[in-house]
């Protein structure tokens, strides 16, 4: 029987902690699961926990958004552990996904490395990484979850000029000037809800690239407007195309956005992994656990 481990982290669900674990204590054991509850009061508790079951055989089960999910792939990756999530957070993209195209069960799915990490859901480069990676915005405690991305997308379009200068090698040819972004997609969803990249499969061993060179603003804001509804594909400005690797990099460091989390470094080596990670899906305890 599989044994499954919730992380629960105060810090971050603070007075919803009681609630989620009564959820999951009831569909847990209607499920007649084998289970416990991890419970971290600091960022540095839960390393310390996730460290601790290298060595184990079990559902590590991610509670909290796409960054929660992010840092516990990367610490699990490698063992014979097996990752979940409960979704928490403010975008929730990669649960999209795996709710519209997974059945329930066990599934191996492919993982991208980026460098020295790993990420399994979208990395990007360019305007979108600083929307994600703006704390003024993305953690703000004034906005509303749900519109927290959108206020960025609004604070950064606004001081936008002509993006950053990349330099772009793949399938050994090499372009460079200036992006808006650069997106490398394992999965169809980023920023909460703009589905970027509708054809995405998570276990082909392929990513979707989505390269926006340096457009003006106002046909900039159309195309963004555009990935809402995943109606940007073979628009003026966007080149699209899949790969295995790929490497994006700059004569200065700059962030990267990996899940929601922020990377810093002036050369970003991508190759997906095949099958990389075995998940688990379970859309009722997905939807129930929901707090």
């Amino acid at each position: 029987m599989l044994h499954y481990v919730y992380l629960i982290n105060r810090f971050q669900l603070h007075n919803k902690c009681d609630e989620l674990m009564e959820k999951l204590r009831e569909v847990s054991e209607e499920l007649g699961r084998d289970y416990e509850f991890v419970i971290s009061e600091t960022p540095e508790e839960a390393q310390k926990a996730l460290a601790g079951f290298r060595d184990k055989d079990y559902v590590i089960t991610a509670i909290g958004g796409d960054g929660s999910i992010n840092h516990v792939l990367n610490a699990i990756v490698g063992t014979k552990n097996i990752l979940s999530f409960i979704p928490f957070g403010t975008g929730n993209d990669f649960c999209r996904t795996c709710v519209e195209s997974m059945e329930n069960g066990i599934h191996e799915v492919d993982i991208i490395r980026v460098n020295d990490r790993y990420c399994i859901n979208v990395a990007c480069f360019g305007i979108d990484a600083d929307m994600a990676n703006d704390d003024l915005f993305i953690h703000s405690k004034w906005i509303p979850r749900t519109m927290r991305f959108n206020a960025s997308v609004v604070g950064h379009f606004l001081r936008y000029k002509k993006g950053r200068r990349l330099r772009i090698e793949c399938k050994g040819k090499v372009r460079e000037g200036y992006f808006a972004t650069v997106i490398a997609a394992n999965c169809r969803y980023y920023g909460s809800g703009y589905n970027v990249s509708p054809q995405s499969v998570t276990d082909d061993g392929m990513m979707e690239i989505f390269e926006v060179g340096s457009l003006p603003r106002i046909p900039l804001a159309m195309l963004i407007l555009k990935m809402k509804k995943a109606r940007h594909l073979g628009s003026k400005g966007l080149k699209n195309y899949r790969t295995r690797s790929l490497v994006v990099s700059s004569d200065q460091p700059f962030k990267a956005n990996l899940d929601g989390e922020p990377y810093l470094s002036d050369r970003f080596e991508l190759e997906v992994i095949p099958k990389g990670i075995r998940l688990d899906v379970h859309k009722d305890v997905i939807l129930r656990g929901r707090v």
